[in-house]
C-alpha cells in the first residue's frame, strides 16, 4: 500500500489546484499536504519507501524560486517515490522541471513522473487567464492516473523519462517589479503581512514591500482586504504589454511517466 503525500508552493492556489487535479487522477486523498507558502521552514517528515509525494513549485523566470528551493532541500526521500510538478504562466518552464527533478533525486526521491502545467501568470494575470481551464485539468487527471499506474506497475523510474531543460541551469535573474497599496488605500488589516512567504512587507507600512525580499508571488494580492495591493506604474505596464503581445498564445501541458 502506497501512502500519498503533497509538498508544493502556492501562493495564488493556482499550483495547489494543479496538485489536487494530479491527487484525484491518481485515485487517493493525500495523507500529508503541506503548502510552504504558509510556512517555508515547517518541518518535513522522513518520507519512506512507501511513500509517494506529489511535489510541485511555480516557475519563476524559469527556474525555481530560490526560497522554495531552498525550503525543499530539507526534503528526506528515503526512496520514497516522487511525482515532481511545476506550474509555469505560459511562458516557458525552461529548466525549472529539471531542477526539480534533480534537486529530489539528490535528496533520495525515486521519480516516477515529471510534469509541467500552466497556470494563470501571477504578475501578468492577462496571460494565461482562468488557468488551468478544463482542458488542463484533463491533463493534469491523465498524468495522475498515469502516475498512479507506473507505481502499482512498479516500473523503473527516472532513467526514462524525457525532461527538458539544461545544466547548467540558466541563470536566476532578479524580478523588477513588486506589488503596493497606495498608503491612502490601505487599510492595516495585516492579512498581507502575515500571509508574505519572505516576511517583505512589515506591519508599520504594510502598503510598501521590500523589494530586496520579494518574490512577487503575488500573495500579497491575492489575500489583500480591499484590492488595494496590485502591480502598477509604467515600467509594469509596458513590461505587461510586450509580455501579454509575446506570451498570449495558448501553451500546452508537457509531461513523462516512467515505462
Amino acid at each position: 500500500m502506497n501512502n500519498l503525500h503533497a509538498v508544493y508552493f502556492s501562493a495564488t492556489d493556482t499550483t495547489a489546484r494543479c496538485v489536487r487535479a494530479i491527487c484525484r487522477g491518481y485515485a487517493s486523498t493525500p495523507e500529508s499536504e503541506i503548502n510552504l507558502a504558509n510556512d517555508l521552514d515547517i518541518p518535513f517528515r522522513d518520507f519512506k519507501e512507501n511513500d509517494v509525494v506529489v511535489v510541485a513549485a511555480p516557475v519563476y523566470g524559469g527556474r525555481l524560486p530560490a526560497q522554495v528551493a531552498d525550503s525543499l532541500k530539507r526534503l528526506k526521500g528515503n526512496g520514497a517515490t516522487a511525482i515532481a510538478t511545476v506550474v509555469f504562466g505560459n511562458r516557458d518552464y525552461d529548466d525549472a522541471l529539471l531542477e526539480l527533478t534533480d534537486l529530489l533525486i539528490d535528496r533520495n526521491f525515486r521519480i516516477v513522473g515529471a510534469g509541467a502545467f500552466i497556470g494563470q501568470h501571477s504578475i501578468f494575470p492577462k496571460v494565461g487567464v482562468a488557468r488551468p481551464d478544463a482542458e488542463d485539468e484533463k491533463q493534469l487527471l491523465s498524468f495522475g492516473k498515469e502516475c498512479r499506474l507506473a507505481v502499482d506497475r512498479n516500473v523503473d523510474t527516472y532513467p526514462s523519462l524525457q525532461i527538458k531543460g539544461k545544466r547548467p541551469y540558466k541563470k536566476i535573474v532578479g524580478i523588477p517589479l513588486h506589488p503596493s497599496a497606495k498608503a491612502a488605500d490601505c487599510v492595516k488589516c495585516g492579512q498581507c503581512v502575515a500571509s508574505c512567504p519572505t516576511g517583505a512587507i512589515s506591519a508599520d507600512s504594510p502598503y510598501a514591500t521590500n523589494p530586496e525580499v520579494c518574490i512577487s508571488c503575488g500573495r500579497c494580492i491575492h489575500v489583500c482586504s480591499t484590492g488595494a495591493r496590485r502591480h502598477g506604474g509604467a515600467m509594469y505596464r509596458i513590461i505587461g504589454t510586450l509580455f501579454k503581445i509575446g506570451f498570449s498564445k495558448r501553451k500546452e501541458s508537457e509531461w513523462t511517466v516512467a515505462k
